[in-house]
């Protein structure tokens, strides 16, 4: 399913609106056992851990906003 040297970040939202972002150790432990176990990354996480997961975010580029003419014309979502 997951090709693990791809992933580079791996971050987990809970309900209570923490976070936690996953070393890499973690990340390709996680991912291969998503492999063995034929499912998601996000099931076997909200499966595992001991909190609440809201999402899993895998891989999103750092945000970056638009400025044209000096001007912020696409500000960072609320989330």
């Amino acid at each position: 399913m997951y090709n693990c040297e791809e992933i580079k970040s791996l971050n987990i939202k809970y309900m209570d609106n923490t976070e936690r972002q996953l070393t890499p150790d973690e990340i390709k432990s996680i991912c291969n056992m998503a492999n063995d176990n034929d499912i998601s990354i996000e099931m076997l996480l909200k499966r595992i851990e001991p909190k609440p997961v809201r999402y899993v975010e895998i891989n999103v580029p750092p945000y970056t906003p638009a400025i044209k003419d000096g001007k912020l014309t696409k500000p960072m979502p609320p989330y």
